[in-house]
């Protein structure tokens, strides 16, 4: 006879989850010799560690940490740290992070961080995210209760959102470097939370303006708005560079139209000496193209006397943000911010598929600014943090937006932001076309002139193909005519400078429609090395910018004979800016693209005899490959009869894949172990 099975009582099961959990709690620590305050809170809440306390806070002076001003504080600007110094026959250092007091037993001390951090968000909304100001609302009740069971999970949600918060994190950053000495450890604890951060602590960030494409309703109010509440030149000039100072805008939307707007109902005294008085107590050199913008625009604010001072500001920004002047240090406060933005809508694109490319690159170019404001405003500084810093994060961030190849939603922005070199310099030489003459730029001294000419060229050629005619109701000042600006130089240039000026309109009409540039990428293999160069550059642009260009490029690259005398024969530079612009056609046309682009890599790549030519054609065909979630073209190549050739590839590869690990998102990740998966060599 069988006994009746007997179901186990509510108590006997609550029993049996406990071991359970203890068991877990054991073999979790089993490896650790010690634990952090928010991992033993956190166990402790669950039941899981009986000891009674971990710190009392006895050793935190709170009279220090209530009295910002205390003589043994010091004086470091708003943030998670504190340091002040402990009496005695040898002072102390103490240095304090603040969320790591939240774990205190200490009622009292919990209270005053709270109330710390309450100051710092009164005193600037932008300390922390919304999601972090969230849960502290939500969990200041918890957190100041004398129960451990309300305030010890309290601790962890608020610790949690202060760890993860990007904004605080900034602020991390800037107390580190104002520290005397410089506070290594910390910080190499709060910058990759800034270089790398996180989408859950950005998502809720939301700008005056997300969607400068889409919002030109709201960017005309906010103006409005602005001229309305400031009641001097530079209040207004200070409140426009913060709120929409950080993108190169239309006229209509400029810093100058503002200006103009303001004096139309206030009276100023000298609107030059207030605006560049501005612009020269400002941190960013983008001050100085707005100042530049405000005169170029409306040269009747010109004191007399003051047009040479105006052509040496014009210079600072289009000749030293330019490649042309790299040898003059201004060049890397302007570098900096170029590898930031793209650094940043990079890692935002990689982990934000099928998004909006606008709203990425708009918060991609503001958060740009908040971190360079970190920074000393020189270009030592400058330099300095974009080799050490930016450099490396900038070759991360595109190796894993490569692996991604994420479908994003076409924009201008997104052009001007990955294809752009010097947008700041290209934006004000737009600007100065509408009232050249009135600049007098032939009355300007021989140097001035010859940098000048000098910015114009490199920044035509780099923009190719650029804007004959302003679209309508542009959003970005890059939107505008360029021609303008250099037909009107070109007036009065030796007949050697103007024949290559008319030139380089000429090459433009003729690349900046659909027909010509695809008619210059069939004759590519005829063409010699700069011309190659132009065209594949300028395909990379109509790329961003014409939608319609995919059907004609296609009838080119599908024709065999076209793709052994071009992908085959061009040089390694050209080949690179030719595939990267195939890539994202692919990206954006899936369907036949998706079929056979890879293969007609796989193809050359398969008979190509030079050895660092064939790597390169591998490489492409691992990221197109990626990008069109297919592996018959990689499969082609290992498995087929000159497979040997490949070994080496896929091993630097699974080297460098394996180096970048932590660095993926998941999804990215996801898709790269299916393409390992199909890179053994049988």
């Amino acid at each position: 006879m069988i006994p009746e099975e007997q179901s186990p009582s509510p108590e006997d099961m609550r029993k049996v989850m406990r071991a359970m959990q203890v068991r877990m709690g054991k073999i979790a620590l089993h490896h650790f010799e010690r634990i952090g305050p928010r991992t033993f809170r956190a166990l402790q809440d669950q039941n899981l560690i009986t000891d009674e306390t971990l710190f009392s806070g006895d050793e935190v002076d709170l009279a220090v940490l209530r009295d910002q001003q205390h003589p043994r504080r010091e004086k470091l600007p708003d943030g998670p740290l504190v340091i002040y110094f402990i009496e005695g026959d040898e002072p102390n250092r103490m240095l304090i992070e603040l969320p790591l007091l939240l774990f205190s037993d200490d009622g009292d001390i919990r209270r005053t961080v709270l109330e710390i951090v309450e100051k710092m968000l009164e005193k600037d909304p932008m300390v922390f995210t919304p999601n972090t100001v969230a849960t502290l609302s939500g969990s200041r009740g918890a957190l100041v209760s004398e129960a451990p069971k309300d305030w010890r999970p309290a601790a962890v949600a608020i610790y949690d959102s202060l760890n993860d918060d990007t904004l605080f994190s900034l602020h991390g950053i800037h107390q580190s470097l104002e520290s005397k000495p410089v506070l290594e450890e910390v910080l190499n604890l709060y910058a990759p939370k800034v270089i790398y951060p996180s989408v859950t602590s950005l998502e809720s960030i939301s700008l005056s303006i997300g969607n400068p494409e889409r919002d030109h309703g709201a960017i005309v109010k906010l103006l409005s708005d602005m001229v309305a509440r400031t009641s001097t030149l530079a209040e207004l000039c200070a409140s426009y560079l913060a709120n929409l100072g950080f993108l190169p805008l239309a006229p209509t939307y400029s810093m100058a139209t503002a200006v103009k707007k303001w004096l139309a109902t206030n009276n100023s005294d000298d609107p030059w000496q207030e605006v560049w008085g501005w612009a020269k107590t400002e941190w960013s050199p983008i001050a100085r193209y707005h100042a530049c913008s405000v005169f170029v625009l409306f040269p009747e604010l010109i004191p007399e006397g003051k047009i040479s001072d105006l052509w040496s500001e014009i210079l600072s920004v289009v000749y030293s943000s330019n490649k042309k002047g790299a040898e003059n240090s201004e060049y890397e406060l302007w570098a900096l911010r170029r590898d930031l933005a793209r650094h940043y809508t990079y890692h935002l694109e990689a982990r934000l598929p099928d998004n909006d490319g606008v709203s990425i690159g708009c918060f991609a170019w503001w958060f740009t600014e908040q971190v360079a404001k970190l920074f000393s405003a020189n270009a030592a500084s400058a330099k300095f943090y974009r080799k050490n810093w930016i450099k490396k994060a900038l070759e991360t961030s595109s190796l894993t937006w490569l692996a991604a190849s994420a479908p994003i939603q076409r924009s201008f922005l997104r052009y001007i932001t990955l294809n752009v070199q010097s947008p700041w310099a290209l934006a004000l030489l737009i600007l100065m076309g509408e009232h050249m003459d009135k600049l007098a730029p032939t009355d300007q001294v021989e140097e001035v002139q010859k940098k000048f000419q000098e910015a114009l060229v490199s920044n035509t050629l780099a923009a190719l193909p650029f804007s004959i005619k302003t679209r309508d109701d542009p959003t970005f000042v890059l939107e505008c005519s360029l021609a303008d600006t250099v037909l009107k130089w070109a007036e009065n240039q030796t007949a050697e400078n103007r024949e290559g000026l008319l030139q380089l309109i000429e090459i433009n009409r003729t690349l900046g429609i659909k027909d010509g540039i695809c008619n210059a990428l069939q004759k590519l293999g005829d063409s010699d090395l700069p011309y190659q160069a132009i065209v594949c550059s300028a395909l990379k642009t109509m790329v961003y910018t014409e939608p319609k260009i995919a059907a004609c490029v296609w009838d080119v690259i599908s024709d065999p004979e076209w793709r052994k005398k071009v992908l085959g024969c061009v040089e390694i530079q050209v080949l690179s800016l030719l595939i990267e612009s195939l890539n994202s056609l692919l990206i954006d046309n899936r369907g036949k693209w998706y079929s056979n682009l890879p293969h007609y890599i796989a193809e050359l790549c398969e008979t190509e005899k030079d050895e660092d030519r064939r790597r390169v054609l591998f490489l492409y065909v691992i990221y197109t490959s990626l990008a069109s979630d297919t592996v018959s073209a990689l499969r082609r190549l290992l498995r087929g009869d000159q497979k040997a050739k490949f070994v080496d590839y896929v091993k630097e590869y699974y080297v460098q894949v394996d180096a970048m690990r932590s660095d993926y998102p998941p999804w990215v990740a996801g898709k790269l172990r299916g393409l390992m998966a199909s890179m053994h060599i049988l």
